[in-house]
């Protein structure tokens, strides 16, 4: 790379629709959570039935965040917000695979129970982290 060219300003992205993929689908996973709680509240003081609607969004949040690592992967984020949102990602993923672990072999009480919200509470802070660091990495790319 050239001089001439090293002074050029850096996309943000090189798949700009991807990009805006990303946004929509990181916005929904902390959105569905927050869903997921009410129907966790719902069911264990009103209707045990809703605990299997809890679930179910359970399932929908990680189809959502696996979803949400390929896009950070595969949009060609650029500049200091790249790597930690791959890392976020991907431990998000993971972090979701254990609270359906803990969900479903806590269904009667016990120690995975007890670990189901408080993870639960960090997948939620995570995601939200996640939106601000793809708002950050818009601004940057905005500004001159």
């Amino acid at each position: 790379m050239t001089a001439e060219h090293a002074s050029l300003p850096t996309p943000a992205a090189t798949r700009p629709a991807l990009v805006q993929a990303l946004r929509f689908v990181a916005r929904l996973v902390p959105l569905v959570i927050l869903v997921q709680a009410f129907f966790a509240g719902r069911g264990l003081f009103l209707d045990n039935d809703l605990i299997d609607v809890h679930g179910g969004l359970g399932n929908l949040t990680l189809l959502l965040v696996i979803a949400q690592a390929a896009l950070v992967l595969f949009a060609g984020l650029r500049g200091s917000s790249r790597n930690p949102l791959i890392v976020v990602s991907v431990l998000l993923v993971m972090l979701v695979i254990v609270q359906l672990a803990l969900g479903y072999s806590g269904r009667d009480g016990g120690q995975a129970a007890a670990w189901h919200v408080p993870n639960g509470v960090l997948v939620f802070g995570l995601s939200l982290g996640v939106n601000a660091r793809i708002d950050r990495s818009r601004r940057e790319s905005a500004a001159p």
